[in-house]
Order: structure tokens, then C-alpha cells, then sequence
């Protein structure tokens, strides 16, 4: 730990490039009614998507600076509560071909941050279960089956809280898994590098 510390402070930034990307590929912090930041249900932080729509860009995260790792080593929190730190642990997570924990997760926080109400809410909340927890789901997460049937129980009268157990649970699993391998050091240096 202490020479992953002493290397990042020898390493030389270019803290003009990093702010230019970072203005153009992050958005406001999601925050609560009180202004504190959203959790389980579950972060701040919005980083941009490289989805391939049209009309949008494609984005790089951008390069983080040394205290942001740092905090990033503290806790998964803290990692799902910076937008590099977001995005960086979702470019990790589709290298290792385990992004769908993630984005069930971000797709649930879009879907609370949105407040859909009737017809709307039936539609994305079957969206959301079609693609990560139904049988037949393209990106399904691994949940235990208890809360896969109080899910699937709930899909004709939903409510925006519904996903919350499944959410805890992957994060849960993200933060065994592959938050432990994010954080590790060599991991860390190469994203100072501009290469994670």
C-alpha cells in the first residue's frame, strides 16, 4: 500500500485534460429532498453512458486524480458516489464480463430517480424485470429465488421500491466480488495512466 501511495504521488498529471473531459462527460449529483446524496436506492453521482444511441457520444470517464482512488480503496460507496469512480468500476466491470449487477443497479436508480406513476411505472418496472430478473432475461442477476417470486409477485401493482431488496443484494455481491479486484493496486495505477 505504501508504494501504490508513493507512485501515485510521483506520477505527473495534466489537470487541463482531466477537467476538459470531466466537464463534458459528468452530470450533476443525484441528491434526496434534503439535499444528502441518494443510497440504496443508491448513489449519487450520474456518470455518462456510452450507450451507442444515436445523438449520443461516445465518453470516456476521464483520468481520476490520486485522493479520488484513495477513497475509492475506502469503500464501494465511495467508488458509486464519484461519476469517474462509477464509470471507471463499469468499464472494470464489462472487461470481466460481470457488468449486469451494475446496471440493474443503475437502472433502478434511474427508474426511482424518474418517479414514474401508473401505466409508465407498470412499463419500466417490466422492463427492468425482462431484462435482469425474469427466466428469460438477457442480462439476468443472480438473486436468490425467495426475491426473485416477491418480484414477480408485485409486476401488476408496482411501486418504485420494489427492486430494493435485489439492489442491496447485488451490491452486496459487487462488493465481495469485483469492487475487491477494482481497488486492487495495479488495477488502480493503470486508471491513473489513463489505461483502466
Amino acid at each position: 500500500m505504501k508504494k501504490f501511495r508513493e507512485s501515485l504521488k510521483r506520477r505527473k498529471t495534466k489537470p487541463h485534460l482531466r477537467e476538459s473531459v470531466a466537464n463534458n462527460c459528468t452530470s450533476e449529483p443525484e441528491v434526496d429532498g434534503m439535499g444528502g446524496p441518494i443510497w440504496d436506492g443508491v448513489s449519487k453521482g450520474n456518470a455518462a453512458k456510452n450507450d451507442k444511441k444515436p445523438g449520443k457520444k461516445d465518453c470516456q470517464p476521464g483520468t481520476p486524480n490520486v485522493e479520488q482512488c484513495r477513497r475509492w480503496q475506502e469503500s464501494l460507496e465511495n467508488v458509486l458516489h464519484d461519476p469517474k469512480g462509477e464509470a471507471h468500476f463499469l468499464r472494470f466491470l464489462k472487461k470481466e464480463f460481470c457488468s449486469e449487477n451494475f446496471e440493474f443497479w443503475k437502472d433502478v436508480k434511474q427508474l426511482k430517480k424518474k418517479k414514474p406513476e401508473g401505466e409508465k411505472l407498470k412499463k419500466d418496472v417490466k422492463i427492468i424485470y425482462d431484462e435482469y430478473i425474469g427466466d428469460s432475461a438477457s442480462k439476468q442477476i443472480n438473486v436468490n429465488g425467495k426475491l426473485k417470486v416477491a418480484i414477480r409477485d408485485t409486476i401488476d401493482e408496482p411501486y418504485i421500491e420494489m427492486f430494493d431488496d435485489a439492489q442491496k443484494f447485488v451490491i452486496q455481491l459487487m462488493r465481495d466480488g469485483p469492487y475487491r479486484r477494482f481497488i486492487d493496486e495495479d488495477n488502480l495505477q493503470e486508471i491513473l495512466k489513463g489505461h483502466g
